[in-house]
């Protein structure tokens, strides 16, 4: 089901002969559509024949096509112009395997830094399903090269087992390689029967974060991107080249016929030869996506930690670190989903462990102790006192421990009690937004738990660790529940800065017992968890918000399209190459935190460790008291987080520049990347090897550049680094150590951090 087909464009030969370069008049036939350089040639048969770009003069026979799979035009096909320069056609579409017809709408548009292309599938009839795919080609020369937000540009399949196998090596995702054959999902590997893939993690090479694709042609300086609407419905989507420099963008399990059309846009653009071009119009185009809403979450910016404890700790020796902000780890609440009982502020309970027997809230003790709401607040104000934040543990897909199904008998008889026991509460409360085995699911695939010795069926929950159950956050009584668990945290720990949501990886899930109105799965309607997340964060977002509440993510989902209300990213696998990536692209211009599992994580190569999160303006997880699961203090490690901390501080607030061309170093003897900060900017250099200095190129930067200097690990004194300027380029000879240096521009008179 979830392969894609093969591209049905013309024969090879008539491929060659128009993929040649003109300059000058275009012979192509058709409407011209213009949006400053570019111009868009459409045929009378509704295909894009070629693409010019005027201020390069350059020709290219990009073809491209909208295809519904296993579908073909039945009738007249009608032309018609749109004011403004546009052009739309209209036609009847018939699935030749099972009858179903739809009207195809396809509009072409000159917006102001593009040319839009819209679809449009007519509602009416049968409910049925088919890919709908967005074809293009694009004409190869050997100088030809690709780029998209990949979570590996060299392609190395990982995760395929059960979606829990990680391959920690990393390589450069700032690269444009030769066009080639990929097949990438958008975020994460589509949920199937045969291979469910549950507790799904994002570290295979087989993804990419941001639904667009650029073309580069470095010996003409000239780009060509396609951007996919993050604004628009999308449920699965794939991307498929090849290279001979066909490409597909395959959207799956969109419900056509029904009482609504389904729409969506995708824009043509031309910019320099910089994979920038593409990912800078996205961020200018769709700014809610990429930029946080509320400007604290940059101040919690910094090496993080995922601890319970609340200790006392070496503050100053911490913010040598860079460290910043504690997710506080998943033990206040007395269960998943409980995180604020209903009771007094003082009034105590068991803390959460996955220990049998399951903790008794009228206990008086627990593995892990017993807390309140007042104790969790003053930890919180503790912690802010002494410029440090914290991020409350929220979580909307999983609720309970050591559930039980079906229904056990109820324990506590009162409504108000009721909390006491997480069954109690999920069947009486709760139990419409458990999502249940679908019938095909191989029994072998679930994924069981410790504690649980019965194996599911469908019809049963799926099941989550510490053997809670998936629910559906679209569910209205537990959208609500939600909702009202986000109002306590507001008014009960109000110097928490937020929230952090756990586990997004559930959102490739489709309800079957549900019909959200647009998905169509398995040959039935259903109700995508995309599409529960998003509605439930429409009124989760504004709520937290205007609190003054960030809300950060750990997203095993990696896709631009649920971050709209999220201000950033907690992700709990950036020890692993690819998700690194991942993170880093839905992060230029929001913080993100990353995880280190152990000590391990840093060897064979510390600073190859730290130089590639600089490089990537990611921040490592802080070896910190009681991490769990997570990277704990040791001598050994705590040097090299003293030694790397201060370059660390200087990135905080970073946006990424994404000017064309916007630095550059001699391929091959360092790597380089530049953010902009508050008062000027940094410029990472890494990976510079045995190499005492290097020469870098800077372009696009704002006018008053008064200083600057190069920060190295280990080193405690900055050095000042000589500037020259030529017009709208800077270049600067920077002394590395280490094989690496931070170096800070200043357009203030600023003093330094401390």
């Amino acid at each position: 089901m979830f392969n894609f087909s093969r591209m049905k464009f013309v024969p090879v030969i008539l491929f060659l002969l128009l993929g040649q370069v003109s300059y000058g008049t275009s012979q192509s036939a058709g409407t011209a559509v213009r949006s400053g350089p570019l111009t868009v040639y459409i045929s009378d048969n509704a295909e894009i024949t070629e693409v010019r770009l005027a201020n390069r003069r350059l020709t290219r026979a990009v073809q491209g096509r909208t295809v519904l799979d296993g579908c073909v035009t039945q009738g007249p096909l009608t032309k018609a112009k749109l004011a403004g320069g546009g052009v739309e056609f209209r036609r009847q579409m018939v699935h030749t395997a099972t009858n179903h017809k739809v009207q195809l709408t396809e509009r072409f548009r000159p917006t102001a830094t593009s040319v839009r292309w819209e679809l449009e599938l007519s509602p009416g009839g049968e409910p049925w399903t088919t890919r709908i795919e967005t074809q293009l080609h694009y004409p190869v020369s050997s100088g030809v090269r690709f780029w998209t937000a990949w979570s590996d540009p060299e392609r190395h399949e990982t995760g395929k087992s059960a979606g829990m196998a990680q391959e920690k090596e990393w390589r450069d995702p700032l690269v444009a390689m030769p066009v080639k054959d990929l097949k990438l999902w958008y975020g994460a590997t589509p949920f199937r029967y045969e291979e469910p893939l549950l507790g799904f993690i994002p570290s295979g090479g087989d993804l990419f974060a941001i639904p667009l694709a650029t073309f580069l042609e470095p010996a003409k300086d000239a780009g060509f991107s396609v951007v996919l609407s993050p604004r628009d419905t999308l449920l699965d989507l794939g991307l498929e080249s090849t290279a001979g420099g066909d490409l597909t963008f395959s959207r799956l399990h969109h419900r056509l016929g029904g009482p609504q059309p389904v729409q969506f846009s995708l824009d043509l653009i031309t910019h320099e030869a910089d994979w920038r071009g593409g990912l800078r119009w996205m961020t200018s185009e769709y700014p809610e996506y990429f930029n946080p809403t509320l400007a604290l979450a940059d101040e919690l910016a910094g090496t993080g930690a995922y601890s319970a404890t609340e200790k006392e700790f070496d503050a100053e020796k911490m913010r040598r670190m860079a460290f910043r902000t504690n997710w506080k780890a998943s033990f206040d609440f007395p269960y998943p989903g409980m995180f604020l009982p209903p009771v007094g502020d003082t009034e105590v309970w068991n803390r959460y462990s996955d220990e049998p027997p399951a903790a008794d809230p009228e206990s008086e003790s627990a593995p892990n102790g017993r807390t309140s709401i007042r104790q969790m607040a003053e930890y919180s104000r503790h912690m802010r006192a002494q410029g440090f934040y914290v991020l409350s543990y929220f979580n909307v897909s999983e609720f309970g421990a050591l559930l039980r199904y079906p229904a056990p008998p109820r324990r506590y008889p009162r409504e108000e009690d009721l909390w006491k026991d997480a069954n109690d509460f999920l069947y009486a409360r709760l139990q419409d937004a458990i999502i249940r085995v679908s019938k095909g699911v191989p029994p072998e695939s679930l994924k069981f738990y410790k504690w649980r010795t019965t194996k599911s069926k469908p019809g049963d929950p799926y099941y989550t660790w510490g053997v809670g159950v998936v629910l559906d956050c679209g569910e209205p009584a537990y959208a609500d529940f939600l909702l009202k668990q986000a109002q306590r945290h507001i008014e009960k720990v109000p110097e928490s800065s937020g929230i952090c949501i756990d586990r997004l990886d559930w959102l490739r899930l489709y309800n079957e017992d549900r019909d959200d109105g647009v998905s169509w799965y398995a040959g039935r309607p259903a109700r995508s968890l995309r599409m529960s997340w998003k509605s439930l964060l429409t009124k989760l977002g504004p709520l937290m918000h205007d609190a003054g509440k960030v809300i950060f993510v750990n997203d095993h989902d990696k896709r631009v399209d649920v971050l709209q209300q999220a201000d950033g990213i907690f992700d709990e696998f950036t020890y692993a190459g690819a998700t690194l990536n991942l993170t880093a692209f839905l992060t230029v211009r929001k913080p993100a935190l990353g995880w280190t599992a152990a000590e391990s994580d840093l060897k064979p190569d510390a600073d190859a460790f730290f130089q590639k999160y600089l490089y990537l303006g990611v921040y490592p997880m802080a070896p910190f008291l009681g991490n769990d699961h997570s990277l704990l203090p040791s001598e050994w490690v705590d040097k090299q987080y003293l030694d790397y901390g201060p370059l660390l501080d200087l990135m905080r607030g970073k946006k990424w520049v994404l000017a064309a061309h916007a630095a550059e170093v001699t391929p091959g003897q360092a790597k380089v990347n530049i953010f902009e900060v508050p008062g000027g900017y940094v410029v990472p250099v890494t990976f510079g090897g045995d190499r005492k200095e290097v020469t870098v190129t800077l372009r696009g930067l704002k006018p008053g550049i008064t200083r600057a200097e190069a920060h190295q690990p280990g080193r405690a004194e900055a050095l000042t680094v000589q500037v020259a300027r030529q017009g709208n380029q800077l270049s600067m000879t920077v002394p590395l150590h280490r094989g690496c240096a931070m170096v800070r521009l200043r357009t203030t008179a600023e003093a330094p951090r401390p």
